[in-house]
């Protein structure tokens, strides 16, 4: 699939939709289980916007985000796209209105029972409450869809990254866990094209440990939260050395962010 830069305006075009049944849905209500869940998947500090593509439209966001952006939530309300993207790296912005516009064509071309299996992931640089930019991770944990199977909402995750220090490029990662192991595809402003990556092949329990670690989390907790024993962590830490080709966890988180894998 070919990504290639897209403007503002034609981003609003390729999203809007014209759906007249949205007129009596509250979004906030339907992501609020989602929006929960939030905290037990979230790597790092993060905050939620929610937009309406109907009129294009930011309709609800989370209390907090005056603490990662320059405005307040009352601020945030019922500004268009434009006022979004202005908040990005002016050098990201074309790649993310394209990234976005192909993740809503992937999840939308998903098979219903599917969609909510594939994980999306762009990494750009946004700015800060201190209007400074820095990398954030978006993420979409669930979109609602038209009765034509259209993307009209999503709930946009956006996790601060500035506690990493590594260094990171616009990216666009697509995970499919639809098989027994994980696929990832990747694409970046510079290569403008979705591509499996080479990488190690990982499961779906290799990759609930890794999330794990990349919160913080030690090998005991990880057993606690997973109900399975100190001993079988350990041994899925060691594999993942081994696939990865590191020495210790610490590398070993360095090699799934260097990959943009969470």
């Amino acid at each position: 699939m070919d990504l290639k830069p897209i403007t503002i305006n034609e981003f609003n075009k390729k999203m809007t939709r014209k759906m007249e049944e949205v007129d009596a849905i509250n979004f906030e209500e339907y992501f609020q289980v989602y929006i929960d869940q939030a905290k037990n998947f979230a790597v790092a500090p993060y905050f939620w916007l929610i937009p309406d593509q109907k009129n294009m439209t930011l309709v609800a966001s989370s209390n907090n985000i005056h603490e990662h952006t320059p405005f307040t939530k009352d601020e945030w309300l019922k500004k268009d796209s434009f006022f979004w993207f202005n908040s990005f790296h002016p050098e990201d912005r074309g790649f993310l209105g394209a990234a976005i516009t192909l993740a809503s064509k992937i999840q939308e071309e998903t098979p219903l029972e599917k969609r909510d299996k594939i994980r999306l992931n762009i990494y750009c640089r946004m700015l800060n409450a201190e209007n400074i930019f820095r990398w954030v991770l978006l993420q979409f944990p669930k979109n609602y869809y038209d009765q034509s199977g259209k993307v009209c909402s999503t709930l946009i995750l956006t996790t601060d990254l500035t506690h990493l220090n590594l260094e990171l490029k616009c990216t666009m990662t697509v995970i499919d866990p639809s098989e027994n192991e994980f696929k990832f595809y990747s694409t970046s402003a510079d290569v403008k094209k979705l591509i499996q990556m080479n990488l190690a092949s990982i499961s779906k329990r290799e990759h609930e440990i890794l999330l794990l670690m990349a919160k913080g989390l030690n090998s005991p907790e990880i057993a606690e939260k997973l109900f399975i024993s100190y001993h079988t962590v350990e041994n899925h830490k060691r594999n993942l050395r081994k696939k990865t080709n590191t020495k210790t966890s610490v590398e070993l988180i360095h090699y799934v962010w260097s990959n943009n894998l969470i």
